[in-house]
């Protein structure tokens, strides 16, 4: 990678968050190989000695400034997990920047209730990133699974960073914040037979989000078992996905 400290993370299938997920993704066995990516550089970043954030960045292939993915896990998971649809963004040109939130990963006991501070956590990576000359910042979209998807709901507060130019909620529920700051086009994508977050949840944050939306229904999605690429589901949201991220970073 261009810097020192990259690591090799272990190569797994989607976790997800809580154990239905985990259920539903591992009873999948792939059908087609997935795309990988180089290891991920690992900076240890933090919002204060509470609030580390081991930061994963997969950097494109080619020179020059690179769009952005933030993308936020859900609970009990971590960056490493969604490598097969991560290397799908990586291989068309996207960084992609995922944060270790600190009481929410998969290797400390999870509270859901700091699910609220994330927003804040994923801002600061951002900011953090600032000197960074091979990621371009103001073209990022800010991408999420479950409560990650909360998490990046909840960054399009007011005053949110002018960079983030459109934003990924997949199987989320509406933030305990209110939308506000420079609008920004959404994607929803939710399973109709989530048994975690049900959909109802998923649309009540899609009915309250003021802007340009698309909502994506994935006909017998459990929680998340559709970014396995061994599921049926999968060619079709994942390209569904790969899509919305070019048309952001190239129409915002």
């Amino acid at each position: 990678m261009r810097r020192l400290g990259a690591v090799v993370l272990a190569l797994a299938l989607l976790s997800g968050c809580g154990s239905g997920a985990a259920g539903a993704v591992s009873a999948s066995r792939p059908r087609e190989k997935a795309a990988t990516a180089a290891p991920p550089l690992i900076l240890r970043l933090a919002r204060g000695p509470a609030r580390p954030l081991e930061t994963s960045i997969w950097y494109p292939a080619g020179a020059g400034r690179h769009p952005v993915v933030l993308f936020s896990h859900g609970l009990g998971g971590l960056p490493a997990q969604f490598t097969p649809i991560i290397s799908t963004w990586v291989a068309a040109g996207f960084a992609v920047v995922a944060p270790v939130y600190p009481h929410t990963n998969g290797k400390v006991e999870v509270d859901p209730a700091d699910i609220r501070n994330q927003p804040a956590d994923a801002a600061f990576v951002l900011r953090s990133l600032a000197g960074d000359r091979h990621l371009d910042l103001d073209r990022v979209v800010a991408a999420g699974f479950s409560a990650g998807a909360t998490t990046t709901l909840g960054l399009l507060r007011r005053g949110h960073s002018p960079g983030i130019v459109a934003a990924i909620s997949i199987a989320g529920r509406r933030p305990a914040s209110s939308f506000g700051g420079a609008p920004v086009p959404v994607l929803f994508v939710h399973g109709d037979t989530d048994p975690t977050v049900p959909i109802g949840a998923g649309r009540a944050a899609y009915r309250a989000l003021p802007w340009h939306k698309t909502f994506v229904v994935v006909p017998g999605g459990r929680h998340g078992d559709y970014l396995n690429p061994g599921n049926p589901a999968y060619p079709r949201i994942s390209g569904t996905i790969l899509e919305f991220l070019r048309r952001a970073v190239h129409n915002p």
